[in-house]
């Protein structure tokens, strides 16, 4: 899994490089070195456009700004002086290729002595930055590895070179040796779940397949009712040979870890880190066009409106669930008057205690606006599974496979349940269950164009109204 807070350090670590070898220049310009020689702004400038481009040509060749380069300090430090060796190779290069070689030769050595300090200065900003990152622990996937195969050994390897990513807990015993029956196999994954549950691990990898263990897929299923996610390891010889067979068993690859082929059992767009970096980037850029040109005259008519007509804040906000079952605040326009019922008791049908305006807002969705501050905030996304209250969560989850499964994603503003007539209340299990099986596919089917298409629904259903939105 490659995250995007570790392509947001190469984005730094490539800016500040680009700011490092430009300064090593204008600190010899500034102090009057190069300013007594005849040289002329064009001049100047072609040497700045051959110094960088060097410096790309041998940043490319070396694959400095690459997603492995950054998980080791050594390597980072490594392909610096690689990049270094094969700039001032480049750049000598294009310096006998064009003119003005002769004036500036004399300012090179002094040139690329300030550059790498500038570049070590950068790398020292990266290290600690990287430090923090990791002890701060709140991004990387906490994971865990059941069995010690060749294979997971492997596994294990990959894990530890890449700890930008992930936070490696452990191999626990092998499942596979000829003195543990089935059932033992089964007791020790079954026991690995649930630790990775009492210890909030994200992720299991195992090499056990439910059809060839009756009873593990009981054991997937009480992972997933806890948001860990199971992924099973083959080798990459045994998933050429039984490519068919997993397809038929509905396995996916997910990806290959250092040629290893990881298998999952669902389809997840959103776990490719550039298909969440789009996400995200229409999440911020959606959210904050509706905030200045809609939110910022509209929310404040609506507030007056509400406190007008009852008492109490204009605002009101409700802990739900939210991705990995975190609680987060979740905004609304308040649309009901007060009372001690609104953390359990859903709206109901003509139900008492909603105003007149929020009778309106409900109608057209008005009440969901400020929700596009928790978009903005990252609690939430403009499309997903709708958030509910917690105490429904924990009933739900009970009663209703894969109901936890909509919570590997953020939640939405709308979502595909929305728009197909799966919202408000949820008077029998069957409205649940169907709520449940659109939010999966969602998660299965993700594009930014479906995105996009669960909006103009929303907006066009927000304009007719609805029947289920009291």
């Amino acid at each position: 899994m490659q995250n995007r807070y570790v392509f947001i350090l190469i984005a730094l670590l490539a800016v500040f490089d680009a700011i490092a070898i430009n300064s090593s220049y204008a600190v010899l310009y500034f102090f009057d070195i190069i300013k007594h020689d005849e040289l002329n702004i064009s001049v100047s400038i072609a040497y700045l456009i051959k110094l960088n481009l060097s410096w790309i040509l041998a940043a490319l060749l070396t694959k400095l700004y690459s997603y492995q380069s950054l998980q080791q300090n050594r390597s980072i430090w490594l392909k610096s002086l690689q990049t270094i060796a094969l700039q001032l190779t480049a750049f000598t290069v294009l310096s006998l290729a064009f003119s003005a070689f002769d004036l500036l030769q004399h300012y090179i050595v002094i040139a690329i002595l300030l550059q790498i300090l500038f570049l070590a200065l950068v790398r020292a900003g990266i290290y600690f930055t990287k430090n923090y990152y990791l002890n701060a622990d709140l991004i990387r996937k906490r994971i865990a590895i059941v069995g010690g195969n060749d294979i997971n050994l492997r596994l294990e390897k990959y894990f530890m070179q890449n700890q930008l990513s992930y936070e490696f807990t452990g191999t626990y015993p092998d499942i596979k040796t000829d003195t543990k029956t089935q059932s033992d196999s089964l007791e020790d994954l079954e026991s690995t779940i649930h630790f990775a549950i009492e210890n909030n691990l994200d992720e299991v990898y195992t090499s056990l397949f439910p059809e060839n263990h009756t009873g593990l897929d009981n054991l997937i299923a009480l992972a997933e009712q806890n948001c860990v996610r199971v992924k099973f390891v083959t080798s990459f010889l045994e998933f050429q040979n039984q490519e068919a067979t997993f397809a038929t068993e509905n396995y996916k690859l997910s990806r290959f870890y250092d040629g290893i082929p990881i298998l999952v059992a669902r389809n997840e767009p959103l776990d490719l880190v550039w298909n969440r970096l789009i996400k995200r980037s229409f999440d911020i850029v959606f959210s904050l066009c509706v905030i200045v040109f809609l939110l910022s005259w509209l929310l404040p008519i609506l507030m007056i409106a509400i406190m007008i007509e009852s008492k109490g804040a204009p605002i009101f906000t409700q802990a739900r669930s939210g991705r990995n079952n975190k609680s987060f605040l979740c905004f609304k326009l308040r649309s009901m008057r007060l009372n001690a019922d609104s953390n359990k008791q859903q709206a109901t049908k003509n139900d008492p205690r909603i105003t007149k305006i929020g009778s309106f807002m409900r109608k057209t969705s008005l009440d969901e606006l400020p929700q596009f501050f928790n978009v903005l905030m990252g609690n939430m996304s403009v499309v997903g599974p709708r958030p509910h209250m917690l105490k429904h969560t924990e009933e739900y989850r009970k009663i209703i496979s894969q109901y936890m499964v909509r919570h590997y994603l953020k939640p939405g503003i709308t979502g595909w349940a929305q728009i197909n007539g799966h919202r408000g209340e949820t008077k029998i299990h069957q409205q649940m269950l169907d709520r449940v099986e659109h939010d999966v596919w969602y998660m299965e089917n993700w594009s930014l164009s479906k995105d996009v298409e669960i909006i103009l629904k929303t907006v066009t259903n927000a304009l007719k109204g609805e029947d289920n939105a009291y």
